[in-house]
């Protein structure tokens, strides 16, 4: 019964069909361990028939019960009578949908029932939902595991590692078992990361490619090793094999998604040492992939499972492996605070005929590396502030050109300034003026295209600059 569309849980519900009743002592152990604060508030994810949503508003609690499928929440409604109308019912993909409809100010209790093992994104999610969170607040998976169920139905069920990982990071984990379920309870949100290391590396694998691959949403792409830690897809280049090659190449093998070496673009160049032996890792941003993420991966003995991640998220995840947090706060400077500083080559650009390399062309290339980790700082501090205003990435992305405009016509109105043309201001500006106006519009534009293009904005900027002057020189 491994659901992934919300077409096939309708069905599931339509047809009459449900999950496992809420047991005694499940219920006993709610009560005790979890009760109502005055005023309490719970968010339950998954809430199929509302069953433990109606119980919840029993102990005192004021729920949100949340389900992505139509009939479920059909069925719940009915039952409403014995909610005593405080459970509010919702259609929301916790995994997909913007969360805006959420009680603004938080939750003193989350819980997710029998629906973890159906999210592919499971440590995503529950950060997210963790930061929704009141003080004090109390996030609550019951799962079946599983060494419970028979093999054919491994999908619904977690292992001990799958467990284990839901769990990481939270600052207290108290672990119960009630009618032959795991009962995890969570406080405190992960709200950290840390930069770790597998061992000395053999000398044969100093040289590789990290291949930073986002969706449509913006999120990249990490993998859960069995090291314990989140990677990024990449591994060793081999002999005569170029960057942008090598991570499309291990990005098939890892995950299963396929890339062409074409949209493969080399964005930096980094280099360090582990226990002593130089590394270097090239950081390839990949936006253009096909395929999907299957279960098991490809490589079950290197990797427990893919996740895509929000980029202002990625500080809360744990252990990362170091090339990859290096690769990670190069594409999004500032997303891993504290990092340590690796030594960074942006990629060579080709110069045109006649013009060789100049001190002056090299300090401007210093200047624009400069210039692009401010611009990508600006683009995720707006994205970070628009999330949290609950607003989807499209419409992040028509407010910032609408402001492109903005700034556009405070530039023309300057130059009208210049010339003295407003015959009620007459010369209200000098020169200077219009510089900065027209320095505030390249900002914004350069803003505006890191926000929609976070992967690849310089790449694809230096591409688009030399396609219009190829036209003139």
């Amino acid at each position: 019964m491994g659901y992934v569309t919300s077409q096939e849980w309708d069905r599931h519900y339509a047809d009459g069909r449900g999950f496992r009743p809420l047991g005694e002592a499940e219920r006993a152990l709610l009560t005790e361990h979890l009760p109502a604060p005055e005023d309490g508030t719970a968010l339950d994810v998954g809430c199929g028939t509302g069953e433990l949503a109606c119980f919840l508003a029993g102990l005192g609690y004021q729920v949100d019960a949340v389900d992505r499928a139509d009939s479920a929440l059909s069925r719940a409604r009915a039952t409403e009578d014995t909610a005593g109308g405080k459970v509010r019912w919702l259609r929301l993909d916790v995994e997909h949908d913007d969360l805006a409809e959420l009680d603004e100010g938080g939750y003193d209790l989350i819980t997710l029932r029998l629906a973890c093992s159906f999210l592919r994104d499971r440590a995503r999610v529950l950060r997210a939902l963790g930061e929704r969170l009141r003080p004090g607040g109390a996030l609550a998976v019951i799962t079946l595991s599983a060494e419970q169920v028979p093999a054919h139905r491994r999908d619904i069920a977690l292992d001990e590692r799958e467990i284990g990982l839901l769990a990481e990071g939270w600052e207290r984990v108290q672990r119960f078992e009630a009618d032959g379920l795991t009962v995890l309870v969570l406080r405190g949100a992960p709200c950290s990361f840390v930069a770790s290391e597998k061992g000395r590396p053999v000398p044969r694998a100093v040289a590789g490619a990290c291949a930073v691959v986002t969706d449509g949403s913006g999120r990249v792409l990490l993998g859960r090793s069995v090291d314990g830690m989140w990677e990024l897809p990449g591994g060793s280049a081999e002999p005569g094999e170029s960057f942008e090659a090598t991570a499309v190449r291990e990005l098939t093998e890892e995950t299963g998604l396929r890339a062409d070496v074409e949209d493969a673009q080399l964005r930096t160049i980094l280099l360090d040492d582990s226990a002593g032996v130089p590394r270097v890792s090239a950081v390839v941003c990949v936006n253009a992939w096909s395929g999907t993420l299957t279960s098991p991966c490809p490589e079950p003995g290197r990797f427990l499972r893919w996740e895509w991640h929000d980029p202002c998220a990625l500080g809360t995840l744990g252990p990362v492996f170091a090339p990859a947090a290096q690769a990670l706060e190069a594409v999004w400077p500032g997303s891993l605070p504290g990092l340590p500083a690796p030594r960074a080559y942006s990629p060579p650009t080709r110069q045109p005929a006649g013009q060789p390399a100049t001190q002056d062309a090299e300090r401007n290339g210093r200047a624009m590396d400069g210039i692009w980790r401010t611009v990508t700082g600006l683009a995720r501090t707006f994205d970070a502030h628009s999330d949290a205003r609950g607003l989807e990435r499209e419409q992040q992305w028509t407010l910032q050109v609408l402001k492109l405009s903005e700034e556009t016509g405070e530039a023309a109105q300057a130059v009208i300034g210049v010339q003295g043309t407003n015959p009620r201001k007459g010369y209200s500006h000098a020169w200077e003026d219009v510089h900065a106006e027209v320095a505030d519009v390249v900002i914004t534009g350069l803003v505006a295209l890191a926000r929609m293009r976070p992967a690849d904005a310089a790449a694809y900027l230096e591409r688009q600059l030399a396609t219009k002057a190829s036209r003139f020189l």
